[in-house]
């Protein structure tokens, strides 16, 4: 599914740059008609109307060849992940090993991503030549905004939230909110206290519901120093919620890509312990 998503957020992302580029060529055209049908028209601003008409259009092009080169990168992804399952089909003897051996290294190297042996992934998809039957990439973008959190930062996952905004929004995330009210949290930390009020009116204000309870009460932070001994105060302002943050990051990306949270490898050993286990217990109770 990860290379279908991205074939997907990659198209609409295209089509929304393509879209800003032509609303700049009618706007374009658009001036340079009225200068047209204006009696006070010099031919050199019909020049320039005209030159500015054609870096517009240039611009256009560019973005447009752009986007057919991302997209078509993707659909090749996606061309490749289907061309490597229809070969089961034709497979028999030492071939039949062959993809049976890719079909394992795949799902070492999705072990090995979600264990956090990036490099290790990398080098055995290099060697098995199953990058692009691979999820990598996914995983390195999860990779950067993970160790951005656990650092204390919030830009590279608030980016992230940004490109990915209308699924999140279908799945009704709370991720970029609880990042909003994590940054007024290090904000009452430095005893940035006019910085929290700012950051506050400018994310908070249109909360209802569950969130608006949770702003009521971090914004009673501002009533106390950084060092409070108040428990449920003292709760909001440790450092287990950066932790938090990354977790819930990691289960949304998850979800946003219709990924599995374990491995095919832990599910395959998990199925295989469960078959395990019914048979012991179907002998056990043989005798019953």
């Amino acid at each position: 599914m990860v290379p279908y998503e991205n074939l997907n957020k990659n198209f609409r992302n295209c089509q929304k740059v393509i879209d800003r580029e032509v609303v700049h060529v009618v706007q374009a055209t658009n001036e340079l008609d009225r200068c047209l049908e204006s009696r006070e028209a010099t031919v050199g601003s019909v020049v320039s109307l005209i030159d500015n008409m054609v870096e517009k259009l240039t611009i256009l092009k560019r973005k447009a060849n752009e986007a057919i080169s991302i997209e078509e990168d993707s659909a090749q992804v996606c061309k490749k992940r289907l061309a490597h399952l229809k070969e089961r089909e034709n497979c028999n003897g030492s071939a039949l090993n062959v993809w049976k051996k890719k079909r394992v290294d795949r799902m070492l190297v999705e072990y090995f991503l979600r264990a956090g042996y990036y490099e290790t992934a990398l080098k055995l998809a290099r060697h098995s030549d199953i990058e692009d039957l691979t999820n990598i990439s996914l995983f390195l973008v999860s990779k950067e905004v993970e160790e951005s959190l656990q650092r204390g930062e919030t830009v590279a996952c608030l980016c992230w939230c940004n490109s990915n905004k209308s699924k999140l929004k279908k799945i009704k995330s709370t991720l970029e909110f609880n990042l909003r009210v994590q940054e007024f949290i290090e904000f009452v930390k430095l005893n940035r206290r006019e910085e929290a009020i700012a950051h506050a009116r400018r994310y908070f204000t249109t909360v209802e519901g569950d969130q608006l309870a949770i702003v009521r009460r971090i914004m009673g932070l501002l009533a106390f120093s950084p060092g409070t001994t108040i428990p449920q105060y003292r709760k909001l302002l440790d450092g287990s919620k950066w932790q938090e943050l990354v977790d819930q990051f990691r289960e949304e990306n998850y979800k946003l890509f219709q990924t599995k949270y374990y491995s095919s490898t832990d599910s395959d050993a998990r199925g295989r312990i469960i078959s395990y286990e019914d048979s012991v217990s179907f002998w056990e109770n043989y005798s019953c």
